[in-house]
Formats: structure tokens, C-alpha cells, sequence
């Protein structure tokens, strides 16, 4: 009686250090499965971070707006011009782009001309794209304009030699936007704006402009 009443005991006694055993066991598996969920999770997290890194650059790229600001470094905003073929208008500006330079710059440099009546009357306007190049955050820009000439309209004084893409020519289209102008008609030219305009890579423009009596 006394050996089963021992035995008893035994089993008693022992019952709850398996249960701990056993929650132990149940924990450290708890921990394991938590651990590599965790891992799977940063993992995921890493892979995530670098598909979005470009779109971020992106968006940072698109939400940066440069500032740019033109002058003219000399003459004055009305100049008489003789008429003929082999009058020649300097138009020398100095031109700043905000930073960041790897956003704003280069900015493209560009001519408009609009030719006009003796009464302000539109005859025919035209655009001269990429004439120059601001490749620097300060810069002046040296250009050539030859108002009676739409074939050598406009050069770039200080272009570096390397590139040497000498005079362009303006296509100077009429108000309905058809044609080009023709001879009779530019018969009929009082004056002329002439417009410098600068426009950074990463947006932004400023324009400066001087107005042209030819006759």
C-alpha cells in the first residue's frame, strides 16, 4: 500500500514539471516562428525601400523648380537700326540658375522675334531654339542679331569653339501661322521685339527683350 501511495506521488510531483517542459518547448518554438517572421518581414521591407528609391529621386527631381534671372549687360531697350541687310544688333545678356546644378542645369537659350507694322500690326513672328547653351550657374551670353537677314538671324558670339554652329536662321511665319513671310511683306516691317529667353532644365524661364525701329 505504502509503494503504491509513493508511486502515486511520483506521477503527481512529475506532472508539472512536464507541463513546464512542455510550455517552455511551446514558447521557444513561439520565439523561433516570431524571429523568422520578423526576418521575412525586414526582408521584405529592404526589397520594398529599393523599388521605391527611384520614384523618390524621381519626385524630388520633378518637385525641384529652378529660379533663373536675365539681364542685358548693355544698351538700351529702344534701338534704331539701319535698314539693310548688313545691320547688326548685339544683344549681350548675363544670365544665374538657382542651384542644384545637376536640376537646373544646362538651360537653353532661345530667341523670339516678332516683326510689326508702322500701326503695331503682327506680320510674321518666329522662334530660334538652342541658339546657346548656359552650362554654368552664372553666365553671359554674347548674341549677334541681324534683323534683315532671316538667314543669318542670330549667332552665338561666345560659343566655344569646340561647337563653332555659327549663324541660324529665323523661319518667320505670318499671323495665320501658314507661311513664311514674304518679301512683300516684310516691304511693310516698321519694327521688331526681339526676346532672350532662358529656360532651365529643371523648369523655371526668364525673358528679357528690346524693341527694334527700322525704320
Amino acid at each position: 500500500m505504502m509503494m503504491t501511495t509513493s508511486l502515486f506521488l511520483l506521477v503527481i510531483l512529475a506532472q508539472p514539471q512536464q507541463l513546464e517542459q512542455q510550455q517552455l518547448q511551446q514558447l521557444e518554438q513561439l520565439n523561433r516562428q516570431m524571429e523568422q517572421q520578423r526576418r521575412q518581414l525586414d526582408r521584405m521591407l529592404e526589397m520594398l525601400d529599393r523599388q521605391t528609391q527611384p520614384e523618390r529621386r524621381d519626385q524630388r527631381s520633378t518637385l525641384t523648380l529652378c529660379t533663373v534671372e536675365v539681364r542685358r549687360a548693355n544698351g538700351q531697350d529702344v534701338r534704331q537700326v539701319a535698314s539693310n541687310v548688313g545691320a547688326v544688333v548685339p544683344l549681350n545678356l548675363f544670365s544665374t540658375v538657382s542651384r542644384p546644378a545637376e536640376a537646373c542645369l544646362p538651360a537653353e537659350v532661345r530667341v523670339t522675334a516678332t516683326y510689326l507694322d508702322v500701326n503695331q500690326n503682327l506680320i510674321c513672328s518666329g522662334t530660334v531654339e538652342n541658339i546657346a547653351i548656359q552650362s554654368s550657374l552664372t553666365q553671359s551670353v554674347n548674341l549677334e542679331i541681324r534683323p534683315w537677314n532671316f538667314r543669318e538671324f542670330v549667332r552665338w558670339r561666345n560659343e566655344p569653339p569646340q561647337i563653332n554652329s555659327g549663324p541660324k536662321r529665323l523661319v518667320c511665319v505670318n499671323p495665320e501661322g501658314t507661311a513664311e513671310t514674304t518679301s512683300e511683306e516684310i516691304e511693310r516691317v516698321f519694327s521688331a521685339r526681339v526676346r532672350a529667353t532662358i529656360l532651365p532644365a529643371g523648369g523655371g524661364m526668364s525673358t528679357t527683350e528690346i524693341q527694334l525701329n527700322l525704320r
